[in-house]
């Protein structure tokens, strides 16, 4: 039986769940059995939905199985799992059945070993990342309960002493009950943007209302029953500073002491300043969200370039979905280095140039002022580059020596309205004409850029060379954080 090994009070929903499921202690045997019995499942259920599928769907089942592993077990048990699911799919749903034979499977387990990499990857980082947080906060609760034993053995006067020498960023605060009035020390008051009067001591009210309204009655309820109770309590709320109106998180931790007569007299505690805290939290859920949001629509990317890539020979075909593939992955290295933020224009060409990387600045000219592009069209337009590049080598202005290319851009209107154009203009190539069919490429430069950025795409076919343009809202394309804000 798995138990938790940490406290979640306080958090709940699919975040908590997630966490109390990352601090279960499986035992090596448990996770083993966990591992063979998910996979004994998953192959039950691919056997008995067999009849009903059409050909095609070799991992239907399996892909779950290798998820559910990791995550539950780990990254050794999710690598288990994905080694015999994938030769149990191998040898019974990929055609010829029965068999190891590598002919004509080549494709469906590189899609395979391509999906299950980066799902395990993905899930690995997800519990990293978790375990980190999770350490973290019990390292703040160790904290605030050392706290609270302190303020229950020492006196007003040792606790302040104590504390002052022991903390950083801590405030400490004392509340004479029947006066109202609040002893803060200048920690205290820095927290709250309240500024020091000699001739006055703020009362409990001025905390109260910089206390956020939203917090407001819930901590007032907390208080109260602290008082009644001559007991000890630890809350989390929000406040809005005096100074600045900035919103800031804090942690408080108070105990009651009661007078000669039995009545609570004083209620000692302090303040903490967990904004930051707060600040990942926030940012690891919305990172476990984005990474979902992110890893189904690159997997429905990957199918789509894998239906539409084409080749003279089997091998051809190998040869060009592997030079999208890296087009894609190339695109997810930039983002991830730049924490998903914004990705420079100038950055995406440089890293999308693939056997061209030394013409850059010789045959392949840049024109214009970086911008940071979003995630959304680092992807679209570096699968544009890699096809405009790869066509310019086989075909057009890089496949001789003299020619060249010039990519430029340039953003124009004010605000809101404003609009981004970029041209890729060949010249100094072999003569050329319009293909006579259309194909993938086609469509990456064309239909692609054209739906997922609402832009305009022409194409001409000039004497002088392949000019292709785009004409789309600059906001269609920015990071959204820095509306155009040029990267330095």
């Amino acid at each position: 039986m798995a138990k938790a090994g940490s406290d979640h009070r306080g958090h709940s929903g699919p975040l908590a769940w997630i966490e109390r499921v990352e601090v279960a202690g499986f035992s090596p045997l448990a996770r083993l059995a966990g591992t063979l019995a998910i996979f004994g499942a998953a192959w039950g259920a691919r056997a008995l939905v067999d009849p009903l599928l059409p050909p095609g769907f070799p991992y239907v089942t399996f892909f779950p199985a290798v998820i559910l592993t990791t995550f539950l077990f780990g990254l050794r048990a999710g690598l288990v799992s994905g080694v015999l699911c994938g030769l149990v799919a191998w040898y019974y749903y990929i055609s010829p059945n029965r068999s190891f034979s590598l002919a004509g499977a080549e494709v469906a387990l590189g899609l395979y070993v391509f999906v299950v990499a980066t799902d395990l990857a993905l899930i690995h980082g997800m519990r990293v990342a978790n375990r980190r947080l999770r350490e973290e906060r019990v390292a703040n609760q160790r904290q605030a309960e050392e706290l609270r034993g302190a303020l229950e053995a020492l006196r007003e006067s040792e606790v302040k002493t104590h504390l002052a020498t022991r903390t950083a960023g801590i405030g400490i605060w004392q509340w004479h009950v029947p006066s109202g009035k609040v002893y803060g020390d200048d920690t205290m008051l820095a927290l709250y943007g309240i500024a020091e009067r000699e001739d006055e001591t703020p009362g409990i009210a001025e905390y109260n209302a910089r206390v956020h309204p939203e917090d407001l009655a819930r901590q007032q309820q907390i208080l109260a029953e602290t008082v009644r109770n001559r007991s000890e309590s630890t809350r989390e709320f929000r406040i809005l500073r005096g100074d600045d109106g900035r919103v800031r998180h804090l942690r408080a931790v108070e105990v009651a002491r009661a007078g000669a007569d039995g009545i609570t007299e004083w209620v000692v505690g302090t303040n903490l300043d967990i904004t930051e805290e707060k600040d990942r939290e926030s940012h690891i859920r919305l990172l476990l969200g984005e990474v979902n949001h992110r890893a189904k629509n690159l997997l429905a990317v990957v199918l789509s370039v894998a239906r539409r890539t084409s080749g003279a020979d089997h091998e051809t075909f190998l040869q060009n979905f592997a030079a999208r593939i890296q087009s894609l992955a190339t695109g997810q290295d930039l983002l991830v280095r730049n924490a998903w933020r914004g990705v420079g224009l100038r950055a995406l060409v440089t890293a999308q140039r693939g056997h061209y990387k030394d013409l850059l600045g010789t045959r392949i000219l840049l024109e214009g002022e970086d911008i940071a592009l979003g995630p959304h069209a680092v992807q679209t337009l570096g699968m544009a580059l890699h096809e405009l590049a790869t066509n310019a080598g086989k075909h057009g202005a890089l496949s001789q020596d003299g020619g060249e290319v010039l990519l430029r851009w340039e953003c124009s209107g004010p605000g809101a309205a404003a609009r981004v154009t970029i041209v890729w203009q060949e010249r100094g190539g072999p003569p050329i004409s319009p293909p006579a069919a259309s194909g993938f490429g086609s469509v990456v430069i064309g239909d692609m850029v054209r739906n997922s950025l609402d832009a305009g795409v022409e194409i001409r076919f000039e004497p002088a060379g392949f000019v292709w343009r785009m004409d789309c809202a600059l906001a269609a394309i920015i990071e959204q954080d820095e509306p155009g804000a040029p990267l330095r």
